[in-house]
């Protein structure tokens, strides 16, 4: 890959999160650091982007978020009822 990585929200990928990445990216850098049934560690979930690129990748997560209602928000992400 160039050192410019342009990717844009899927058509309908909802914006929960001040900072949240579009899920593209993250699952381009997922496959690129890592291999299925690896861990991948987020110390800050906040919208739950990076935990749902590792589930679509099959990668297991960890993520850590301090504020509750960031974390009812990635936990309905990965429930689908978001």
């Amino acid at each position: 890959p160039t050192n410019l990585l342009e990717f844009g929200f899927r058509k309908g990928e909802e914006r929960v999160h001040e900072t949240q990445k579009p899920l593209d990216l993250i699952e381009f850098l997922i496959r690129l650091t890592t291999i299925e049934n690896q861990v991948v560690l987020d110390p800050f979930i906040g919208s739950g982007s990076t935990a749902v690129a590792a589930r679509n990748l099959k990668r297991n997560f960890i993520g850590f978020e301090l504020n509750g209602n960031f974390y009812k928000t990635a936990c309905n992400r990965l429930l689908g009822t978001n």
